[in-house]
């Protein structure tokens, strides 16, 4: 009976909340939420509800992203294990640059710090950069 009624009461607040920031994770990681509220209701103070609630949700996107993240770097390692030619097939159309990038992190292992000395850059803006491309191939190979 109470979940039902903070159910009724925050559920939109709460979907706003997702959806805005994760669009296309929003509605796994909802229910993944009220979920994690049952499950840890017990560990509620007794503060103002719906912050508490919204903090949950932030950090299981969080949890979510650094997820996504691992398991986007774990296929290009198992990519790099494959021989040249499908390498290159794979990254055919990317930009000489940025396959240069991926080829010395991925393959070559050099860290951000090192790759952007390398190359002039921050290791936040190889990053986003890395990003980026991962995104474009992730799009072209699906």
């Amino acid at each position: 009976m109470a979940f039902e009624v903070l159910y009724q009461r925050h559920h939109k607040r709460l979907w706003n909340y997702l959806s805005r920031r994760t669009p296309q994770r929003a509605e796994d990681l909802f229910q993944e939420c009220f979920a994690r509220l049952l499950e840890r209701r017990d560990q509620w103070n007794g503060n103002p509800f719906l912050p508490w609630l919204l903090v949950m949700a932030r950090h299981l996107m969080i949890d979510d992203f650094r997820r996504e993240r691992t398991r986007r770097t774990e296929e290009l390692t198992e990519m790099a294990a494959t021989p040249a030619s499908d390498m290159d097939e794979w990254l055919e159309g990317v930009p000489a640059e940025t396959q240069r990038l991926i080829r010395d992190h991925y393959i070559a292992g050099f860290s951000y710090e090192e790759l952007a000395m390398k190359y002039q850059t921050t290791p936040a803006g190889l990053r986003q950069k890395l990003s980026r491309a991962l995104r474009s191939l992730k799009k072209e190979h699906a």
